[in-house]
Formats: C-alpha cells, sequence, structure tokens
C-alpha cells in the first residue's frame, strides 16, 4: 500500500481550486492516471 499511495501522491499535476469545487488535472501520459481515478471514484462514491 504505501507503494501505491506514494506513485498516486508524486505526481505532477495541476490543481484548480474555486468556491464550490477542486479539480486535479493530470497529465496525459501520467502512467497511473486510471488507478488514481479509480481510487477517486471509490472514496467518492461512499
Amino acid at each position: 500500500m504505501h507503494t501505491l499511495r506514494a506513485k498516486l501522491l508524486k505526481i505532477g499535476a495541476v490543481i484548480i481550486r474555486n468556491t464550490r469545487r477542486i479539480r486535479v488535472l493530470l497529465s496525459s501520459h501520467y502512467p497511473y492516471k486510471d488507478a488514481f481515478r479509480r481510487v477517486y471514484l471509490a472514496l467518492n462514491s461512499s
């Protein structure tokens, strides 16, 4: 789990924050983009 957490957290991304939401824009070449999306959806669904 530590390796996955480190890979997901050590990313180059642009974070855009406004009054209602926070958006994370990942690079199109980020190799773990699909894994990041699955983790986000799993956390967001609860």
